[in-house]
């Protein structure tokens, strides 16, 4: 008579058990460090070169982020940002306005929606086909020729004002009388009249 198969005991089964559940933790594990939110692309794509100027540095995500940060230098360190990060679902997007030529360095924070924090930084060359406008340099407060001149020319009037009004008071005095020829005209008419009186008696 053959031999009877032995049967598994239960040690070995819970042992198989065990191994079975280990294996598929570990088959699982690429599978959700994969679901994890990340970046999927950027405009402009990271270490590429833009001969245009882009109005905006968007970043896109392939799952929806609660939120993020995003600053973007230009070759000097200055900051070129022109506005508050847009969010839209699994897109930020920073409007920037680019005023010189060179490596330009984005730097992004974002929140996943299950609240993991991401992080990163990545830099585009601009390269734009028509060189960029000199800033437009500070107003500096000097006065101009006429603005010193102004001050002159109103003292002058004001004095010629004076100097003619002088002349006209002289001119209106030399033109009168003096005040003591009427007294003296009086007292030689009061004289001849009383040398005529006194003739006729």
């Amino acid at each position: 008579m053959p031999s009877a198969v032995p049967r598994p005991t239960p040690v070995l089964m819970r042992l198989t058990a065990v191994l079975l559940l280990a294996a598929g933790l570990l088959l699982a594990a690429p599978a959700t460090a994969s679901a994890h939110t990340g970046l999927r692309s950027s405009e402009p794509a990271a270490d590429s070169t833009v001969t245009t100027t882009p109005q905006a540095v968007t970043l896109t995500f392939n799952a929806s982020v609660l939120g993020g940060e995003v600053s973007v230098t230009a070759p000097d360190g200055t900051p070129v940002g022109a506005g508050p990060v847009a969010h839209d679902g699994a897109v930020l997007s920073l409007p920037v306005t680019l005023t010189a030529a060179g490596r330009h360095t984005v730097t992004w924070t974002a929140v996943a929606d299950d609240g993991h924090t991401l992080d990163g930084t990545f830099v585009f060359e601009h390269a734009p086909a028509t060189p960029l406008p000199p800033p437009a340099a500070p107003a500096t407060g000097t006065p101009t020729p006429s603005d010193a001149a102004a001050p002159a020319t109103g003292n002058g009037s004001g004095a010629g004002s004076d100097t003619g009004t002088e002349t006209a008071s002289a001119s209106s005095d030399s033109g009168g009388l003096p005040g003591w020829v009427l007294p003296v005209a009086a007292v030689a008419l009061l004289a001849v009249g009383g040398l005529t009186a006194l003739r006729r008696r």
